[in-house]
């Protein structure tokens, strides 16, 4: 049986496919009839130590097959999809034959849901470590809402305030005595102090978002066309 390096990279028979690239006889850009790489598979199948070898040995993160897809086209698991951006630049804005980025070509397919919502925040925020959470997105210590609009709240002596400085409600009074409560909480580091801050804040944008939505209108830009 002739050794095929595609197959032993989508098994993840990670010493077979080492043996055969220091043959001399394959890269981790060799490309099979449809330009089909070790490395599309080793992203396709989620094998993740593979993936770094061949990627630390010479391997292209954006090498494209004959249809011009990419590893991250290739991709069925959102840790890989990560890992290639993170940590070998793989850039999601590459388009295929059809025209289809990334995340085009995940909506076009009707597949894999967390890894759109992943590439749509990266897209708003350019940080490759944002997430959202209840509709709330975190990116670079900051909180918005999915529009990108900043969400800013602060706590003075007498009142929870807005922007548009509205007196103390029994709600808001309510709020900010659970906030105090945090804050006079001596058992908590400062960064658990910081991490239940930001959940409550999260928690109460959370609880309001049918509100907020309706109250603001999503840019065109962010529409997904059907």
């Amino acid at each position: 049986m002739s050794q095929n390096i595609w197959v032993a990279a989508a098994d993840n028979k990670i010493d077979l496919v080492k043996s055969l690239i220091e043959t001399g006889k394959y890269t981790p850009n060799s490309a099979d009839p449809n330009g089909f790489t070790p490395i599309h598979a080793a992203a396709s199948y989620g094998n993740t130590e593979l993936l770094r070898y061949l990627l630390d040995n010479g391997g292209n993160a954006n090498v494209q097959d004959s249809d011009g897809d990419t590893p991250l086209h290739h991709c069925e698991n959102l840790d890989i999809i990560k890992l290639l951006i993170r940590d070998y630049n793989a850039d999601y804005k590459l388009k295929n034959s059809e025209g289809l980025n990334v995340k085009e070509y995940f909506i076009e397919e009707d597949e894999f849901p967390e890894i759109i919502q992943y590439l749509t925040i990266l897209e708003k925020t350019g940080d490759i470590n944002a997430k959202e959470i209840s509709g709330v997105v975190e990116s670079n210590g900051k909180l918005s809402l999915p529009n990108g609009e900043e969400i800013k709240a602060f706590l003075d002596n007498t009142t929870i305030s807005s922007d548009n400085g509205e007196e103390e409600t029994e709600e808001m009074k309510q709020r900010r005595e659970q906030v105090q409560a945090i804050f006079e909480n001596t058992d908590l580091t400062d960064e658990q102090r910081d991490e239940q801050l930001r959940k409550y804040v999260m928690g109460v944008v959370s609880e309001n978002m049918g509100i907020l939505r309706d109250t603001t209108v999503e840019p065109e830009s962010n529409k997904r066309r059907k």
